[in-house]
């Protein structure tokens, strides 16, 4: 395999198929492969429960393969200067190499590589800008201790014409309602690591707000197509909890408040809310706001802020962060809290727009 390519379009292509990688994997699997067919490279990385392919269009001298250490090729060819880099491979090692500067790295065995047949079928396609707001709404729910698989992932879900997303990690939960997107495929009900999502956010950020993405299911797997570059995943098997039934139909307390107010004074709380058992403490009434929160090690805050609250004055703690969260994954200028007490779970949503609601739990406090 021969090839030469800017550096810069070189380095993007490798950096997303390499954020997939993980450090735990050993032999070739811990590798990138790199195939090259005429002017095409296509880039694969895998941890084999997702994939990322990505192709580049590269000036193509001798076609082949080879299986290169990702982390060790990103940074070689990022740490040369801009210009042409020549990539060149034998049957153990590959060369990069631009001006006077060369790097001969150790590859592996094309043969010992995971065999990762494409998933095949029609690809269902999905307003970019709609689906991305969603998942960035949502997947910052979902929990990250893989002791709880299921919660790991998002719920993809039909009702009625619109695409459910649903995420909880047992303390929140956020729901995003996608109008316009039906199911994806035949499958009602999809549970897709919250981590796919997560490498797919990023390898769209570049798309523009009337680009779509193509989808395609199978029994196993979700295959996501961002232009030249694809993001598979395998689904969690499993069924999903029924946590819909965990908000309640109504509040007597609500509290209106400028967003971007909220958010500048739950962040400075959260300065001194260092330790896992701090918590934020909301004391509403008629047209005030205080948030207050105190830390043995390292001293307390109070602010506060105007509101517009209807309901019985009270007080109510929440985790910093996990309330930051829900804030600010709101659209619009204004949020409304709902709360029913200081133990039961409040709501966070939007004035006008209540695709998006966001479930916390509240915080015990003496």
């Amino acid at each position: 395999m021969k090839f030469r390519s800017e550096r810069d379009t070189l380095v993007d292509a490798l950096a997303s198929a390499s954020r997939v990688v993980a450090t735990r994997l050993v032999g070739a699997t811990s590798g990138l492969l790199l195939s090259l067919q005429g002017d095409r490279l296509t880039v694969t990385g895998t941890d084999l429960d997702i994939t990322v392919r990505t192709s580049a269009t590269v000036i193509g001298l001798e076609d082949g393969a080879a299986v290169v250490p990702a982390r060790l090729i990103v940074d070689a060819v990022r740490s040369l200067e801009p210009g042409a880099v020549t990539v060149s491979s034998d049957d153990e090692s590959v060369t990069v190499s631009l001006g006077r500067a060369r790097f001969a790295l150790r590859t592996f065995a094309v043969g010992d590589y995971p065999h990762l047949p494409p998933i095949t079928g029609a690809l269902i396609s999905v307003v970019a800008e709609d689906l991305l707001q969603g998942l960035t709404q949502v997947v910052r729910a979902a929990a990250t201790d893989d002791a709880r698989p299921l919660l790991t992932g998002v719920l993809f879900t039909a009702d009625n014409d619109a695409l459910r997303l649903i995420a909880t990690d047992s303390y929140r939960l956020a729901v995003r309602d996608v109008p316009g997107v039906h199911a994806l495929g035949p499958h009602h009900d999809l549970l897709v690591p919250a981590r796919a999502l997560q490498e797919l956010q990023r390898s769209a950020s570049s798309l523009g707000p009337d680009a779509e993405i193509g989808v395609t299911v199978t029994d196993a797997e979700i295959l996501f197509a961002i232009g030249a570059t694809s993001v598979a995943s395998r689904l969690i098997d499993g069924n999903y909890p029924s946590v819909l039934q965990l908000i309640p139909p109504s509040y007597p307390n609500q509290l209106t408040v400028a967003k971007d107010t909220l958010l500048t004074s739950l962040r400075r709380a959260r300065l001194v809310a260092k330790d896992a058992t701090s918590s934020v403490r909301l004391t509403v009434q008629d047209r005030a706001l205080e948030i207050r929160t105190q830390s043995q090690d390292t001293g307390g805050v109070e602010d506060t802020i105007d509101v517009d609250y209807q309901g019985e004055e009270m007080t109510i703690a929440f985790n910093p962060n996990f309330l930051i969260d829900g804030v600010d994954a709101v659209p619009g200028d204004e949020v409304v809290i709902e709360m029913s007490d200081a133990v039961r779970p409040a709501m966070v949503h939007g004035v006008d727009d209540v695709r998006f609601r966001y479930l916390l739990m509240p915080v015990r406090v003496q």
